[in-house]
């Protein structure tokens, strides 16, 4: 208990110094002000009714604690930002469950009058609950992304995109590593100045580590910008087709896709954001799901300090392969939250989230409570 001990007396001394205004200013900044270090940290007591997501889970008391260093260059069309940093948790009961956890990621941005580029990398280990397997789950995860888009005339513009992600679990060797290849490129046609249409294919190709791949062609047509007076996003339709290898009893498969992600920013207090999303993805029981999801997120804004947060979502997996054996889960969750900017550099929050998931494999039938207060420092 000397850990929880340690975590408690750290936060009341934060709260309080938090207290204090101080003014908004980098840890370092040099260059002529084009380059900016800031430290950050963060505090958090949580309760969790379910930490391993499944029918039988047990409820614990999790304190958290973390540091990190944020980098920031902007001069000329280049601009670079990067993030690193390592959080740690202890459970109260379930002490075999602590994890401390390193995290890293850059992106690097080029633009000029026709053309944009950006680059990102990530690197970070995860310990957390897997809802497709029950199991809390820690992993190495890798990403690698590169996006361009190019006007060609005044109407038309090209873009095209190409990524890499690997999910390489260390705890659980029931658990199958997922890597994933993607690359895509769509038309883009000025409508007018608040909004584009475009028409565009992606491929995928997602493989397990027990021989099992997928091949994902989509094709989609949506527009993008200004969709009504008020309400902004992203509106596509399509056809997403999975073809499986590996498996002699797995057929391909094909579906409506769709992604649908607005915003409606009902008053200056007010933001309202809905998504609404299908498709297949792999997943770590060396299978893959046909996933129907869609949300619904508000936020409030009381004053220039406070504000309020509140949404709910859903959604069906269609779990296929030979090891689906049939299962289909459905689930439901709401969450509530309350948000307070003490000074410049401390922020603090409080959170509730409600989930629960109804499986034809009763093993992954479960309701699960978080409440979560945090405190962000930034420097």
């Amino acid at each position: 208990m000397q850990v929880a001990h340690l975590y408690r007396t750290s936060l009341i001394v934060l709260m309080v110094g938090g207290i204090v205004p101080l003014p908004a200013r980098a840890l370092l900044t040099f260059d002529e002000g084009h380059d900016q270090l800031f430290a950050t940290g963060t505090l958090s007591l949580a309760y969790d009714s379910n930490i391993t997501a499944n029918r039988f889970g047990q409820a614990d008391t999790i304190f958290s604690g973390g540091v990190g260093l944020e980098y920031s260059r902007q001069a000329g069309i280049i601009s670079v930002d990067a993030s690193g940093g390592i959080s740690t948790s202890h459970f109260d009961k379930f002490t075999s469950d602590d994890f401390s956890d390193p995290h890293f990621q850059g992106e690097f941005s080029a633009k000029d009058d026709r053309t944009a580029a950006d680059l990102t990398l990530g690197v970070s280990r995860e310990s957390q609950a897997d809802i497709v397997s029950g199991i809390r789950a820690v992993s190495w995860d890798y990403e690698a992304g590169f996006d361009t888009k190019y006007r060609v005339t005044d109407r038309y513009s090209i873009s095209a995109t190409f990524g890499y992600t690997l999910r390489d679990f260390i705890n659980a060797p029931v658990l199958t590593n997922l890597t994933t290849y993607s690359a895509g490129t769509n038309l883009y046609y000025t409508i007018n100045s608040a909004r584009d249409f475009f028409a565009g294919y992606n491929f995928s190709l997602q493989e397990t580590s027990r021989g099992l791949s997928f091949y994902d062609h989509s094709f989609n047509v949506g527009i993008d910008g200004k969709i009504l007076p008020k309400l902004n996003g992203t509106a596509s339709i399509g056809y997403e087709l999975q073809d499986p290898h590996g498996s002699t009893t797995d057929r391909s498969t094909g579906a409506m896709t769709s992604n649908v992600a607005l915003t409606w920013n009902f008053s200056r207090r007010l933001k309202i954001t809905g998504d609404v999303s299908q498709n297949f993805s792999a997943i770590s029981t060396n299978g893959s799901v046909n996933t129907l999801a869609s949300s619904l997120d508000a936020s409030f804004s009381m004053n220039s300090k406070t504000s309020l947060t509140s949404g709910v979502g859903g959604g069906y997996n269609r779990f296929i392969g030979a090891t689906a054996d049939g299962r289909r889960d459905t689930y439901f969750t709401w969450n509530a939250g309350v948000t307070h900017t003490i000074n410049d550099h401390f922020t603090t929050s409080l959170g509730y989230t409600y989930y629960e998931n109804w499986s034809t494999a009763s093993f992954s039938d479960f309701i699960r409570h978080t409440i979560t207060l945090t405190l962000n420092i930034r420097f």
